[in-house]
């Protein structure tokens, strides 16, 4: 009987042994069955940056209208910064995209025909230039008065002229064309 006491307590003292071993082996090796938090904040990092920059590339954004067609340019500016878009398309004035006045053959329908402004585009432009200056001031930052406008290729210069005078009666005094960049010189017979 002793000698079979002394061999199980040998055989547990051996699976004792192993056992520690085990334990120390675990704690000394690193896991290898996850993936880390550091790799996840890479990845996470990586992406944000990249739709930050694609969100960011291009300042000017010109939505597609059926009835907008842009006159064409041989310039190699580009558009730096986010600003006020003016959309002059040949039945409507667009404000950032929001439709403004209607128009028919080349003429604002409630506007007086002799008059410079177009009233119910300076009330919109009013509005406009209300709120960016009360978000400039939240951001402690300058108000910017740059307005972009985007011209149908067939409007008229009488209705663009009444278009800028109103913006410019809005507050605005920085004006920038939208065009097709690399036209071609063409003459129309």
């Amino acid at each position: 009987m002793d000698q079979r006491k002394q061999k199980s307590i040998d055989a547990w003292l051996k699976e004792q042994a192993k056992s520690k071993s085990r334990q120390r082996r675990k704690k000394d090796l690193p896991d290898d069955g996850g993936v880390t938090i550091n790799s996840l904040m890479d990845a996470v990092t990586i992406i944000l940056i990249f739709l930050l920059m694609n969100f960011s590339t291009d300042p000017m954004k010109v939505t597609p209208h059926e009835k907008l067609q842009l006159p064409l340019s041989t310039t190699m500016l580009n558009a730096k910064e986010k600003t006020t878009t003016l959309t002059v398309a040949a039945d409507g004035i667009l404000v950032d995209d929001k439709p403004v006045v209607t128009i028919k053959n080349n003429q604002v329908d409630t506007s007086d025909a002799t008059s410079l402004t177009i009233p119910q585009l300076k009330d919109h432009l009013d509005q406009v230039v209300r709120e960016r200056k009360e978000l400039a001031a939240a951001l402690k930052q300058n108000f910017k008065d740059i307005i972009t406008i985007i011209a149908h290729g067939e409007t008229h210069y009488r209705l663009i002229n009444k278009v800028i005078y109103t913006a410019g009666q809005a507050s605005f005094t920085k004006f920038k064309f939208a065009v097709v960049k690399g036209g071609q010189l063409k003459q129309k017979i």
